[in-house]
């Protein structure tokens, strides 16, 4: 009986030195899901402080021009696309968009006052004293008049971004200085 027990332990309780290959790939698949989460949450993050970067930039812009607008009426910035243009094309306004940008950073440093509240504690990645970038890469439009293809202000005026996609001419991810303003952060 004393032998019975003693060979039922052993067979019981196996002397183990090593993980069972169940429990290893166990681990790799935990740690896999955990990378996945973490990238994805990466990825949300960095979306999200492109959108705030973006949103201050166009905020820093509204407020310094409807400061100007306030005490010198309306500034002779030519827009970048014509506003009566009813089907304007992407490629054009992308062509207009540099040198759209590079008056609207000009008329901005004319005037030092206006120059520090439109570009205060902006990084050198979207402003390099030439050009006004949203966290994207391009360049920051000034519309002096609504434009039904490009965003309806409820002002007359606004700037907008082009927004992850790059492409000015689709509203749905393009951010726009008049929301800006009315979110939360914006005030």
């Amino acid at each position: 009986m004393k032998r019975l027990a003693k060979l039922s332990r052993t067979m019981s309780a196996p002397n183990r030195r090593g993980f069972t290959l169940v429990e290893m790939l166990t681990t790799v698949a935990l740690l896999i899901i955990v990378l996945g989460l973490m990238v994805s949450l990466a990825r949300y993050v960095r979306r999200r402080s492109a959108e705030e970067l973006t949103r201050k930039i166009l905020v820093n812009l509204h407020v310094a021009m409807a400061e100007y607008r306030r005490e010198n009426g309306k500034p002779a910035l030519a827009p970048p696309v014509d506003p009566q243009a009813t089907n304007p094309d992407e490629a054009a306004l992308f062509a207009s968009a540099q040198e759209s940008n590079h008056q609207l950073v000009r008329f901005f440093r004319a005037d030092k006052s206006l120059s520090e509240k439109a570009f205060r504690d902006l990084p050198l990645s979207v402003f390099d004293s030439a050009t006004v970038r949203d966290a994207w890469g391009m360049p920051i439009l000034y519309m002096p008049t609504m434009h039904r293809k490009i965003g309806q202000s409820p002002g007359e005026w606004f700037f907008f971004s082009a927004g992850p996609d790059r492409q000015y001419l689709t509203r749905e991810d393009n951010q726009y200085s008049y929301e800006a303003m009315e979110s939360p952060a914006g005030k």
